[in-house]
C-alpha cells in the first residue's frame, strides 16, 4: 500500500491536479464513473489522468496493465475516502497554508511564464493546482490529528530491538584522517617534504595542492572504517601511527598522502548513542502500519463499487 502523505512535486502536481472546480479536461459525454464510493463517482477523467502520471515514469509508449488500472483507481478509492473523512471530522487545510504550498510550487519554475506555459500545457489553471494541494494537505493533517497522536515508542521497545540486532551495532576499528591527492608522485612527493618540515601545516598544504573535494577542508576525511572508499588506499592509514605523514600511495584518482588524527578501536555502539536512531526507526514503521490500519477500518464501513468495464476501457490522458 502506498503512503498517502503529501505529494510535494511540482510536476506530479501539475500533471495529477484535482478536476474538482477547474478547468481541466472532464470526462467526456457517456463515460460512466470508474468507481463509486458511498455514492459519490469517481471520474474516468480522474483515472485517465493519474494513469498518465504512472505512465510518464515508464515512456509514454509503455502499455498500461490491468494491474496499473487496479491499483490506480483503488489509489483513488483511499483518496476519495481520507477527504471524505476529513471533512466529517471537520479538518481542512487553512487556505494560507495552500497559498505557500502553490507558491513553493511556483517558485520551482524559472519564472512565472514558464509556470503558466507549464499549467496551459496540462490544460490546468491555478485553482486546479491549489484544489488538489488543499486537498493534499488536508489528508495530512487528518493523518497528524488521527492516526499519529496514538502512535508511541517505549525505551523498552527501543532495548530490545537492541539487544536482539546487537550485530547491527557492532562498529569496527575506525581512523580520522586528513588527505592529499596530487595528479602526479613528484607534486605528492614534493608535499610530502613540505610537511615533514611543517607537520602542522597539512590543512594549509591541502587547501593550496590537493585535486580532491575535501580540500578546501583542509583535506578532512573524518571517521572511517579500513573498508570504507579505496580499501587498497584507506587501508595505509591503518597501519600509521597518530600524527605521522604517510608514504606515498598510489590510486587511479591521482596520489595520496594522509596523516592520521584519531584512532579509534572497534567497539559495540552503547544503546545511549543509538537510541533515538532506534526510536526513529520504530516511530516510522508504526506509523506506517497505523495509517494502514486506519485506512483498512475507513474501507470495511465503506460502500465501494468498481465497475470493471469503464476501468478497462480508460485510457492515459495523452495516449494514442
Amino acid at each position: 500500500m502506498r503512503p498517502f502523505l503529501v505529494v510535494t512535486a511540482a510536476v506530479a502536481l501539475l500533471a495529477t491536479a484535482c478536476e474538482r472546480g477547474g478547468s481541466g479536461p472532464k470526462s467526456a459525454p457517456g463515460d460512466r464513473p470508474v468507481a463509486l464510493v458511498n455514492g459519490k463517482p469517481i471520474s474516468a477523467e480522474a483515472l485517465r489522468r493519474e494513469l498518465a502520471l504512472a505512465r510518464s515514469g515508464e515512456g509514454e509508449d509503455a502499455p498500461v496493465s490491468a494491474a496499473l488500472r487496479r491499483r490506480t483507481v483503488e489509489d483513488l478509492v483511499d483518496r476519495a475516502l481520507l477527504v471524505s473523512e476529513a471533512q466529517r471530522r471537520g479538518i481542512a487545510a487553512p487556505p494560507a497554508e495552500v497559498e505557500r504550498a502553490f507558491e513553493a510550487i511556483r517558485e520551482q519554475y524559472p519564472d512565472a511564464a514558464t509556470f503558466d506555459a507549464e499549467l496551459a500545457k496540462e490544460q490546468l489553471a491555478p485553482a486546479d493546482v491549489k484544489a488538489r494541494l488543499s486537498e493534499q494537505l488536508t489528508v495530512a493533517r487528518l493523518v497528524e490529528t488521527a492516526v499519529f497522536p496514538s502512535v508511541t515508542v517505549t525505551e523498552e521497545a527501543a532495548r530490545r530491538v537492541y539487544d536482539e540486532h546487537a550485530a547491527e551495532y557492532e562498529q569496527p576499528a575506525q581512523v580520522h584522517a586528513l588527505q592529499i591527492v596530487t595528479r602526479s608522485r613528484d607534486d605528492a612527493e614534493k608535499a610530502r617534504a613540505e610537511l615533514r618540515r611543517r607537520p602542522q601545516a597539512f590543512a594549509e598544504v591541502a587547501r593550496r595542492t590537493s585535486i580532491a573535494p575535501e580540500a578546501e577542508q583542509g583535506g578532512e576525511l573524518g571517521w572511517f572504517g579500513r573498508d570504507s572508499g579505496m580499501p587498497e588506499v584507506f587501508h595505509a592509514c591503518f597501519d600509521l601511527p597518530v600524527g605521522q605523514v604517510s608514504a606515498v600511495v598510489p590510486s587511479p584518482y591521482g596520489f595520496h598522502v594522509f596523516k592520521v588524527l584519531e584512532r579509534r578501536p572497534a567497539r559495540r555502539r552503547p544503546f545511549a548513542e543509538v537510541r533515538d536512531e532506534i526510536a526513529r526507526g520504530l516511530l516510522r514503521d508504526a506509523r506506517s502500519t497505523a495509517q494502514e490500519n486506519f485506512l483498512a477500518s475507513l474501507r470495511s464501513k465503506a460502500q465501494i463499487a468498481i465497475d470493471d468495464a469503464a476501468l478497462a476501457s480508460a485510457a492515459p490522458t495523452g495516449a494514442p
